[in-house]
């Protein structure tokens, strides 16, 4: 090797080993570089992460909650169920078995099919015969006017051994949704149910019947089927 320095040329000793292996140690890191680089970018697409900015972390999650999505439209209570607990208990619903805290209905027609739908603070209790069913008058809480109402919703709830039927709330005409508050023993105002609330998977039973608070005021005899709600 030359070097040329005030136009005289001198010679420079050769490079030894180590030297020609430290200049050479680079040039390795940098083609390492690109191979694992290359690697982990096909293992990436392999992988079917389009989001790059994703890597390394998992691929696998979205937006949505970790838990399973619940898409099926279902309302958060058990609808339409009759299933009994154990048979024989005291605990299996039976509408001959109930303590009645208002007009026993259990021998009227069933005439419609109930579906409850719970979610949003309300309760729905959906059934056929909410406009064909008579309506009657009373007076409104506020003693102001009076409303046409023409049902009664009822809950029919186990406690100390045995099931309690009463009911809860005024329906009229396409007014099939309540607050949910009002499911709760102030509403039904007979003991022993006056102090009770219900409670997140306690086990219910619904049903809608024509007027049985009180006087039957139209004179009308009809309900739907019971069903079992779990409590949200």
């Amino acid at each position: 090797m030359f070097v040329i320095l005030q136009n005289k040329r001198y010679s420079m000793p050769p490079l030894s080993e180590g030297m020609r292996a430290a200049y050479r140690k680079p040039e390795i890191n940098h083609v390492k570089f690109f191979v694992r680089a290359s690697a982990l970018l096909s293992m990436l697409l392999l992988s079917g992460c389009s989001e790059v900015w994703c890597w390394p972390f998992d691929c696998t999650s979205s937006k949505s909650s970790s838990g399973v999505v619940d898409d099926s439209g279902q309302s958060a209570a058990t609808m339409g169920e009759i299933a009994p607990a154990t048979p024989g208990s005291s605990a299996e619903f039976d509408l001959g078995k109930v303590t009645w805290l208002h007009t026993n209905v259990s021998s009227w027609p069933v005439t419609h099919n109930l579906t409850v739908d719970i979610g949003g603070g309300v309760i729905c209790m959906n059934f056929g015969g909410t406009t064909a069913w008579p309506s009657a008058q009373i007076d409104h809480t506020s003693g102001a006017y009076k409303i046409n109402v023409n049902a009664n919703p009822w809950v029919f709830v186990h406690q100390n051994g045995q099931w309690y039927g009463g009911t809860w709330e005024w329906m009229t005409p396409n007014g099939n949704c309540k607050n949910i508050t009002s499911v709760e023993g102030g509403h039904i105002k007979q003991p022993p149910l006056v102090g009770w609330d219900p409670t997140p998977g306690e086990t219910l039973y619904f049903m809608v019947s024509s007027i049985a608070r009180g006087a039957n005021l139209n004179n009308y005899q009809a309900r739907t089927d019971v069903v079992k709600v779990i409590w949200p």
